[in-house]
């Protein structure tokens, strides 16, 4: 088992014989440090087991128990790095679609190459797809993740507003046709005016809008390849296009929704709700 500085808190020389490691929070701090002691630090830098520590320690002048005290102050700033370690492990590519076109579109596939994240290559299923619209989706862009079981977040700009969210997760919680639906229970004429407006550019793709929905939705797609979760599963963010102020809604499953044969349990997950939160339908 080798001993490595953990990179995470840089090391700093305060004076010279002072040291530091961590910068906005100082993890460990030593002083009277002699050449000794330097020459254990470097070899910690790169890493070293305790027995190479000990033997660079004393051929450089300083006792046992001296290389001892300095390792155990800078335990909290220690690795344990086992032997087997040494070869790196290459990871699997995470894979993403992006379906949509413009300016976000574009930004949104940017940020995920540079988070390490791939676009999926052609005829390749990706782990989640990120649609990417204005107003309203046609049926068919979403129904086809739907169908495929694919995990996929809609971003949808409209005249005042962008709406990033829900996550949808096949036979989980609910889908876009649930939300299409509690529209239309809201709004009767809805249908007949997503017809007029799925083909038009809403004036909300400002920049500055484009830059903050794209930077959220990179981060959120990280999160869920990350962790299997995610903040806006059966929840979606509004970002007010003049102000930035952001409203948080929760979604539930359709009674005429179709998507119902594939979720037969739990809707909204176990997370805790914004006193703010709006409950939608």
């Amino acid at each position: 088992m080798a001993l490595r500085l953990n990179p995470r808190y840089p090391l700093v020389w305060r004076t010279p014989e002072c040291v530091q490691l961590g910068v906005d929070q100082a993890i460990v701090t030593i002083s009277g440090l002699t050449l000794a002691h330097e020459a254990v630090l470097s070899a910690l830098v790169v890493g070293v087991h305790r027995s190479g520590a000990m033997l660079l320690g004393t051929l450089a002048g300083a006792s046992a128990a001296e290389v001892t005290h300095l390792l155990d102050l800078l335990e909290p700033a220690l690795l344990y790095v086992p032997d087997d370690a040494h070869a790196p492990v290459t990871p699997v590519p995470r894979t993403v679609h992006v379906d949509g076109v413009g300016p976000t579109a574009s930004r949104v596939r940017a940020l995920l190459a540079t988070l390490g994240i791939q676009e999926a290559a052609r005829g390749a299923d990706p782990e989640l797809a990120v649609l990417v619209g204005h107003y309203v989706f046609y049926p068919e862009r979403h129904g086809y993740w739907l169908r495929r079981d694919i995990p996929h977040l809609p971003v949808v700009f409209s005249d005042s507003a962008a709406r990033v969210g829900p996550l949808v997760e096949p036979g989980r919680g609910p889908c876009l046709t649930c939300l299409e639906l509690v529209h239309v229970d809201e709004d009767p004429a809805w249908p007949a005016m997503a017809c007029q407006l799925a083909p038009r550019q809403a004036p909300s793709e400002t920049p500055r809008l484009s830059f903050e929905v794209a930077a959220r939705v990179a981060g959120l797609v990280q999160d869920r390849l990350d962790s299997g979760r995610s903040t806006v599963f059966a929840r979606s963010l509004r970002i007010d296009a003049v102000t930035g102020t952001i409203t948080r809604s929760a979604h539930r499953l359709h009674e005429r929704c179709g998507c119902q044969a594939l979720a037969e349990t739990g809707i909204v997950p176990e997370l805790p709700e914004p006193a703010h939160l709006k409950m939608t339908s």
